[in-house]
């Protein structure tokens, strides 16, 4: 009774799945479970002091969306880290660098907008404070 109770509710649970093109599956599993960890983060880096919280969740944003230069059917889906650990594994160490430098950039441009956006949140405050 209870294992067909469990299959029941196991089989409606994977149905769900069948309402989306099979192509798209990776991609939405993927993009949800980025934007779950990402708000995870959020929430432990909030009770960080105010400017490390910040760069360090521009770090793993950058770690977990940055995407890859790797070559294959679904290396657009893959994140840099892996094609950075797989070039390392695999001794490609052009492979390491190009991967490398993209997460950087991702990581300098957050850095900067989270500067400018200090700056900006500074000023705003100073303002409506006179």
């Amino acid at each position: 009774m209870v294992l067909e109770t469990l299959t029941t509710l196991w089989s409606h649970i994977l149905s769900v799945f069948d309402q989306f093109p099979e192509e798209n599956v990776a991609v939405i599993v993927y993009v949800t479970g980025a934007i779950i960890a990402l708000w995870c983060w959020y929430r432990l880096m909030s009770r960080m002091p105010h400017p490390v919280g910040g760069i360090l969740w521009i770090i793993v944003f950058a770690i977990l969306v940055t995407p890859t230069v790797s070559e294959g059917p679904n290396s657009e889906l893959a994140p840099a880290i892996f094609g950075l650990i797989f070039g390392l594994l695999t001794k490609e160490y052009m492979l390491v660098w190009s991967n490398l430098s993209l997460i950087l950039f991702v990581i300098g441009m957050g850095l900067l907008v989270g500067f400018c956006w200090s700056k900006y949140m500074a000023n705003k405050a100073v303002r409506t404070a006179l």
